[in-house]
């Protein structure tokens, strides 16, 4: 199926040909090819199955945000705002440009580009544009935290698992712009930082991994830049008390604040949350200057390649 302006396209907005590929049979494999343009749409997947190839400069364009008003007066929410929201498994999508361009959080709140709600999922080339909250990877925790339901897009699914690898990606935002359950893999990609309109700290990732989950994300070969004028920023922050991440083989900009991690303003997660951080020779001050908690395996340990961490699954060949 093909979306694009020249006449002899199937569809002109990728919603459209979206909706006429969920009425297709399930279980058979679907591909949607999209002609280079700027797409000013929300769009909302939910097939399983299906391969999605951008050609030229592809941008699928939202403005959402969780302070903006629906027709019932009431206030869209974080998880009601994606330019893209992804629900299904066996998602494959390259050279995709998704933007969020609400603004920074400080005046709009989150703005999510990316809701991937989805399993055994590949990015391959993508770009992932927002500030605040703008790529999240699925599952919700069961409840926020002052105990409801988070509401947003409606899911019409929950996975076993949620598996996604991000592969030659570039991610951008401010405050907590990589956050959520899944067990992500992030290979080679940028992770860029922007400056924030207030003087709070920064931070890339806020993983909410479930308890007894072995791996939530891993960053291996990525690269962590900011743009002229971003203060220091942590590599993360739990936004549930288990959150694992784990960088390998990574370069990270003079941004990153010595400390490298945050407890999120308690002191209970450091006993619980896994912050690791692979290939820090013995000598490198890093090693002095991270927080007690920050795990800084010897030279000789391995950090686990994809092989480890989707174990039981090929999709990421």
């Amino acid at each position: 199926m093909l979306v694009g302006q020249e006449l002899f396209c199937d569809y002109s907005t990728v919603q459209d040909a979206v909706d006429a590929l969920e009425r297709l049979p399930s279980g058979e494999p679907q591909t949607l090819v999209i002609l280079q343009g700027v797409y000013e749409e929300n769009v909302a997947i939910y097939r399983s199955d299906l391969t999605i190839i951008g050609l030229g400069q592809v941008e699928i364009r939202g403005s959402r945000y969780a302070r903006e008003r629906n027709e019932a007066g009431e206030e869209l929410g974080t998880f009601g705002t994606p330019t893209l929201f992804l629900g299904g498994s066996r998602l494959r999508l390259s050279n995709l440009t998704v933007t969020n361009a609400a603004g920074q959080g400080e005046t709009v709140g989150q703005a999510l580009a990316v809701y991937a709600n989805c399993d055994e999922t590949v990015f391959s080339g993508c770009t992932f544009k927002g500030h605040q909250d703008t790529l999240f990877t699925g599952p919700l925790p069961l409840v926020n935290k002052q105990g409801f339901s988070f509401g947003g897009i409606p899911l019409r699914e929950q996975h076993e698992q949620y598996r996604q690898l991000y592969r030659d990606c570039y991610i951008e935002g401010t405050v907590d712009f990589i956050f959520g359950g899944a067990t992500a893999y992030f290979e080679r990609c940028e992770i860029r930082s922007l400056r924030r309109d207030s003087d709070s700290p920064s931070y890339v990732t806020a993983a909410s991994t479930p308890e007894g989950r072995a791996y939530g994300y891993v960053f291996q070969g990525c690269y962590f830049t900011a743009e002229e004028g971003v203060g220091q920023v942590f590599l993360g922050r739990p936004w549930r008390g288990y959150a694992r991440t784990e960088l390998a083989g990574c370069l990270l900009g003079g941004h990153i604040h010595p400390l490298g991690w945050d407890n999120w303003g308690n002191p209970d997660n450091e006993a619980t949350v896994t912050y690791r951080e692979y290939g820090v020779p013995a000598g490198d001050p890093l090693r002095a200057a991270r927080t007690a908690w920050t795990q800084l395996p010897e030279a000789e340990v391995q950090a686990p390649d994809l092989g480890a961490v989707f174990p039981g699954t090929e999709f990421w060949r």
